[in-house]
This record gives structure tokens, C-alpha cells and sequence, in this order.
């Protein structure tokens, strides 16, 4: 059977002006839910998440890890797209490092179960989106596991997050559906 092709995948593929500028307005909404957080210590709880896995389901693996690649390269480059401003390679001996690791994982590994395994089919994709964000907090709270102890990270970068990666990851399968439904999409 051939991958569910999603979307913003069918869309970039159907020219390269289209692809240019998803890939430019989808790293744009990562940087500006960056920006939209509780400021609680260590991490800011930001919409991020829902954003990056949403994208991450619509795009498929492969334009997915484009997306985030372009993301964090801007970041890392300076440009002030990560939370709270942050920018510069300096971010990645900080308490975010882990979680700007996890979205090029969850990026990729959320696309790709979409295209070989959910196929847009509810259930599946819901846990597709909460796998993504258990993965997600997971390599976020390792890293800070790994500088602060495993206590401060099950404190204060795991648990705080799940009931938002809960409403977050039910949030993404309602836009993925209803986005999927106005792209005429067919139902399974």
C-alpha cells in the first residue's frame, strides 16, 4: 500500500512557489508559538508542541524534517525564534536543548506514522500525536536529567507538561482532520 500522502504534502508537491511558501509560513508558527508560553522554570510551556506535531501530521516525514530543520537552523543562527527569544548555539548547553532535539525526532517520527501507519484514521493519529509528545517531553526532561537530576526533570519538565500535552494532542487531531477535510481529503 502507498503512504497516505497528507495534505501540505500534496500541496508542495503540486508546485515549488506552493512549497516555498508553506515551508516559510510553517517555520514562521513555530517561531511565533514559541513565543506563546507560561513562564515556569526551567522550560516555558508553549504551544509549540501542537503546532510542531500538527505540522509534523500534515506535512508527512520528509517535508516535516525540512520544516524543523529550517527552524532550528534559524535558532541556532540567531535569529530569536526559540522561547522567549532565545537564539545562538548558546541554547543548546541550556534547559530547551532537549526539547529543540525532540522536534526534529517528533517531527520526523510524527510525519511518518501518519504516512505508514495512522493514514488520518482517528484513533491511530491521536496516538500518533500523544506518542509524539510523550517522546517530545521525554527528550526534554533527559536533558535536563542529565544537568539537574532526574527529580528536578520528573518536577519540572515532564509532569508539568502532560496535562497540556493531553488538550494539545487532541487539539492537533481536530485541526488535522478538519484541515485534511478541507483539503478533500477522503474519508477511510
Amino acid at each position: 500500500m502507498p503512504p497516505f500522502r497528507p495534505a501540505f504534502q500534496r500541496l508542495a508537491e503540486a508546485s515549488l512557489p506552493w512549497a516555498a511558501a508553506l515551508v516559510v509560513l510553517s517555520v514562521a508558527l513555530l517561531a511565533w508559538s514559541a513565543q506563546v508560553s507560561l513562564p515556569v522554570q526551567p522550560v516555558p510551556i508553549t504551544l509549540q508542541s501542537y503546532v510542531l506535531l500538527t505540522l509534523a501530521a500534515l506535512f508527512g516525514w520528509q517535508l516535516g524534517a525540512l520544516v524543523v530543520a529550517a527552524y532550528v537552523a534559524l535558532g541556532l543562527a540567531g535569529l530569536p525564534v526559540f522561547a522567549n527569544g532565545g537564539s545562538g548555539l548558546a541554547v543548546l548547553a541550556g534547559p530547551s536543548a532537549g526539547f529543540i532535539a525532540g522536534f526534529v525526532v517528533v517531527g520526523v517520527g510524527v510525519g511518518a506514522l501518519q504516512q505508514y501507519w495512522a493514514r488520518l484514521r482517528p484513533l491511530p493519529l491521536f496516538a500518533t500525536l500523544a506518542l509524539g509528545h510523550l517522546v517530545l517531553m521525554a527528550m526534554g526532561a533527559g536533558w535536563i536529567a542529565i544537568k539537574g537530576g532526574y527529580a528536578v526533570a520528573l518536577d519540572k519538565a515532564f509532569l508539568p507538561f502532560l496535562p497540556g500535552a493531553a488538550v494539545k494532542s487532541i487539539a492537533a487531531l481536530a485541526t488535522v482532520i478538519v484541515v485534511e477535510r478541507l483539503a478533500g481529503t477522503p474519508r477511510h
